[in-house]
């Protein structure tokens, strides 16, 4: 939006005039000559000034057209009204009531309700608490009002119908202009921003001068050229500095804080203070009943505010009683459960589950699909016990059931969790245990269930090649159990990236297998070398160089695991030919090892380590970028960077 020079004189201009206008008003400076003057001339520039910054922001800025169309046109009602005035009226001390310049006049109300129902519009969907603040607000801004004016203006008896419909006209115009400025502010957790604050408080002040102006009427205390007078003009003026702002983008979601609560409390106040000034005067039945539908309004939203919260409270109990993956009990509601039931001495029986095979199924298949096929077993675990106990997901890929004693509820939990197709068989190791026949304390019962479900698990006929991983990781672990952690994590990476380059379910196996024990050479580094704070020594990097000859020399000594131990050798090879241990470059190194390298380095960058804080997500993929061509593969590097910002994504998707 493009603010060129004439705009900017339009709205120095505006400035400059309201500033003198309000700087000469206190005192009428000049005598009631230069309040003619000013009454006359400068006031109308102000407002038609304005009415053309309005103008301007509304062909400058297409989407907030509508907006500033209507709130120009208001405007020129005003300088119409003063217009028409002057010209039929000036020179006469008692003008007819209403008179064409009141129509004028009034009818700038519309086009102000119009435009703040646009700015409603934009944000419909808040709704509830936030709207009943709004409204909370109007009301006791609306018993100011009416203390004030309104009640006064209904009780004087002299006066003829006309006059009191157009007297009660404009202070019932400008209750319901700040009442829509107050529902727009509340739906906004009372963050308008900057423009949104500047038409916000024009318009409030446009209320409130127009109530002042109603009130000095009344007690025949007004003068023209005044300060009333330039309340108006600043308002104005107001209006032009947001019309020549840049636009803003739209309010964010509101976030509960002290701020939402504060400002109902303390325009509950105002309605508690003006019930107590009405009941002390006589003919305030407007004031009262306006304070008292404040009061009200206080009331059912306080009473809507701890309905919320205890439902907030009761979704916190169930969330921390639910697996979010599967929707089954999870541990704590299990540990309940079965503590009840151990207590009531009812006759149960507890079963635990491992899976077999599962982790063979997150290493082939990655692990959304693994998440799937989890919330695909709790599922028929639920349906499988329904209406005779309960299922639950422990963690990981453990499940339990608290059922009947019967076989048929065995066999059938066994079956709910097992599962076969092409490259994968899933079944359960479980244990189980009868309560209370067996034990009568919940955790002797867990205790006895784990060991039969491990006894059961160890009986059964798990691969070869899972055995060797299993027993390579613990050792791996045992040595040094952040390197377990760190090997874990550059596995699910290059499970997604030999996906994502094409590679065949045999060949990403190879892949997630090389990456889960690329670091297993390690095991074999001693500690003071390892661990050691400050830089290597030649002597010691050669040593640890070696970790990857030592590391292909393990996985090769076990058979199944034998097509993963070229890709430990070469994964710390460089695409320049500057790694080790063989100097391979470029499509001599195995492209396996060559997913592996990226995927160490990345997962080292973002991780938590003691000589240098993480990187961000977006640092370690430009630095993965800036060494493309020389440390790694530019084609997996970029087959990286994709799946990092799918995962990035989906994290995203995920925390919304």
């Amino acid at each position: 939006m493009a603010r060129s020079r004439p705009v900017l004189t339009l709205l120095a201009v505006s400035i400059l005039l309201t500033a003198t206008f309000t700087l000469r008003a206190p005192g009428h400076l000049g005598g009631q000559a230069a309040d003619a003057f000013f009454i006359q001339y400068v006031y109308d520039a102000i407002a038609a000034t304005v009415a053309l910054l309005c103008l301007w922001r509304a062909v400058a800025v297409r989407a907030e057209r509508p907006l500033w169309v209507l709130v120009a046109l208001a405007m020129l009602c005003n300088v119409a009204g003063n217009e028409i005035y002057t010209a039929l009226y000036g020179a006469t001390d008692s003008p007819p009531v209403p008179s064409w310049a009141d129509a004028a006049w009034v009818a700038a109300y519309p086009l102000l309700y119009a435009a703040l129902s646009l700015r409603l519009r934009s944000v419909s969907h808040r709704r509830g608490l936030l709207a009943l603040d709004g409204v909370i607000a109007a009301l006791a801004m609306a018993s100011v009002s009416a203390g004030f004016v309104v009640d006064a203006i209904l009780g004087n008896a002299s006066a003829s119908f006309a006059d009191t419909a157009v007297s009660i006209a404009y202070p019932v115009g400008d209750l319901i202009l700040v009442g829509l400025v107050a529902q727009y502010a509340a739906v906004n957790g009372w963050r308008l921003g900057t423009t949104g604050s500047l038409m916000a408080v024009a318009f409030v002040l446009w209320g409130i001068t127009d109530t002042s102006y109603a009130y000095e009427t009344i007690h025949e205390t007004y003068v023209a050229g005044g300060i009333v007078d330039a309340g108006w003009a600043i308002a104005w003026t107001l209006l032009g500095i947001a019309a020549w702002r840049k636009p803003e983008a739209p309010p964010v979601a509101v976030v509960p804080g002290w701020r939402t609560l504060l400002v109902p409390v303390a325009f509950a106040l105002v309605a508690v203070a003006m019930a107590d000034y009405a009941a002390f005067h006589n003919d305030m039945t407007t004031t009262a009943s306006l304070s008292g539908l404040a009061m009200v309004c206080v009331i059912v939203r306080f009473a809507l505010t701890f309905r919320g919260y205890l439902g907030v409270l009761r979704a916190a109990e169930i969330d921390a009683a639910t697996d979010a993956l599967t929707s089954l009990g999870n541990r704590r509601a299990m540990g309940e459960d079965l503590a009840a039931a151990v207590a009531d001495n009812e006759e149960r029986l507890l079963l635990l589950f491992d899976l077999n095979g599962f982790k063979n199924y997150n290493d082939s298949f990655g692990h959304p699909a693994g998440d799937a096929l989890l919330a695909r077993l709790g599922a028929r675990l639920a349906d499988a016990v329904a209406g005779d106990g309960r299922a639950y997901r422990m963690g990981g890929d453990e499940f339990c059931v608290l059922v009947s004693n019967t076989a048929e509820a065995v066999a059938a939990a066994c079956s709910a969790l097992s599962e076969s197709g092409d490259g994968f068989d899933i079944t359960a190791a479980h244990g189980a245990v009868a309560i209370p026949g067996e034990a009568r304390e919940s955790g002797a019962a867990l205790r006895l269930a784990d060991q039969r479900m491990y006894r059961d698990k160890r009986s059964s006929r798990v691969p070869a090649g899972e055995q060797a991983m299993h027993a390579l990781l613990r050792v791996m672990e045992e040595r040094n159990p952040d390197l377990g952690d760190h090997s874990a994590g550059v596995a699910e990476l290059a499970t997604e990236v030999a996906r994502a380059l094409g590679m065949d379910s045999a060949g990403v196996g190879h892949v997630v297998a090389g990456a889960e024990l690329h670091d297993i050479g390690k095991s074999a580094i001693p500690d003071s070398i390892l661990a050691k704070p400050g830089p290597l020594d030649d002597e010691e990097w050669a040593f640890m160089r070696r970790h990857t000859l030592i590391g292909e020399r393990i996985v090769a000594g076990a058979e199944s695991l034998s097509p993963a131990a070229p890709l430990v050798r070469s994964s710390h090879e460089r695409w320049d030919g500057g790694g080790y241990p063989d100097g391979l470059a470029a499509a001599e190194i195995p492209l396996g090892a060559r997913i592996i390298a990226v995927c160490d380095a990345f997962d080292a960058m973002v991780a938590e380590r003691p000589y240098s804080p993480p990187m961000t997500v977006e640092q370690a993929i430009e630095e993965l970028r800036r060494c493309a061509g020389s440390q790694f593969d530019p084609m997996v590097v970029e087959a990286f960077v994709a799946v990092a910002r799918l995962r990035a994504a989906a994290a995203y998707a995920r925390a919304a």
